[in-house]
């Protein structure tokens, strides 16, 4: 039963994250609202892999940490990074367009779906081939309200940005477990956070953009949320199975647009709800 608890608090710490996102970045560029956030965030998870490196005090929850190579170390790396545009189409897209919208189509998992059957030759039936046509269904549904864009290249930015998030995250977290089962828990979550940190750090650079004095508050409130939420969800480990922790770990989309209603009083329309039902039922389907 706490296994269970660890798992919703978790949930809701990230879906709150997830809307949370578009008030951190409203008035300032969201380049520099990430990287500030990862300097909180590696800092943590920096800190708690030394300590758990030194004295292993966190053994007992995460298991001990294993001996990995160089080059495991380095496709982790690589991995990272390459979530790390999932986060950037995530965020930019959230800048000018609903979380109500954002947030169903970043969430897709069509593409962590064909990963897994890929590269883990995962089965792939009915439930499969279901999920897919919910997404296409809810897709329809979702935009079928929203033809009320400026132009078409509008509609195309916003679709383009939440399904590239979608592509990024979904491919990435399929393929999390090999880092995971190389590296461990606590060290691959401070590589994610670093990697993630670095890669807008150099964006920052090569775009040269000026450095901005911003509020600190809602960067330490965003990484405040995804410390509890990452530290919440290692905990569930121990108490909780895995397909428990799947299974209510996605009604982080549901809380995000709960979320998204209470920060910014989006209102979802019929069409959009009915849209966000199928999505949701993609997931559920395949878990």
């Amino acid at each position: 039963m706490l296994g269970l608890l660890y798992i919703v608090l978790s949930s809701i710490f990230f879906g709150f994250s997830n809307a949370y996102w578009k008030k951190a970045i409203q008035n300032t560029p969201f380049l520099q609202v990430i990287f500030m956030r990862g300097l909180y965030t590696t800092s943590f998870f920096g800190l708690c892999y030394l300590l758990d490196l030194q004295w292993a005090i966190f053994e007992s929850w995460l298991g001990a940490l294993p001996d990995f190579s160089i080059e495991q170390l380095s496709l982790s790396f690589g991995l990272c990074v390459f979530s790390a545009l999932g986060l950037f189409f995530f965020v930019r897209t959230l800048k000018t367009e609903a979380v109500s919208l954002v947030a169903p189509i970043s969430s897709i998992n069509v593409f962590g779906l064909l990963t897994a059957a890929l590269f883990f030759e995962d089965s792939w039936g009915i439930n499969q081939t279901s999920a897919i046509l919910c997404v296409l269904v809810g897709l329809f549904f979702i935009f079928r309200s929203q033809w009320q864009f400026a132009s078409i290249s509008s509609f195309w930015k916003a679709l383009s940005g939440s399904i590239l998030a979608s592509f990024f995250w979904g491919v990435s977290y399929s393929l999390f477990r090999f880092p995971i089962h190389w590296l461990g828990v606590l060290p691959f979550t401070f590589l994610l956070e670093i990697s993630v940190t670095l890669f807008v750090g150099l964006l920052l650079v090569f775009q040269k953009q000026s450095w901005r004095r911003i509020p600190q508050r809602p960067i330490q409130v965003l990484a405040l949320c995804i410390i509890l939420g990452s530290v919440f969800l290692h905990i569930s480990y121990q108490s909780a199975s895995v397909t428990q922790i799947i299974f209510i770990g996605k009604s982080q989309l549901v809380l995000t647009l709960f979320f998204g209603h209470l920060l910014y009083n989006e209102k979802l329309t019929y069409l959009q709800m009915l849209g966000v039902a199928f999505l949701i039922l993609s997931i559920y389907l395949v878990v």
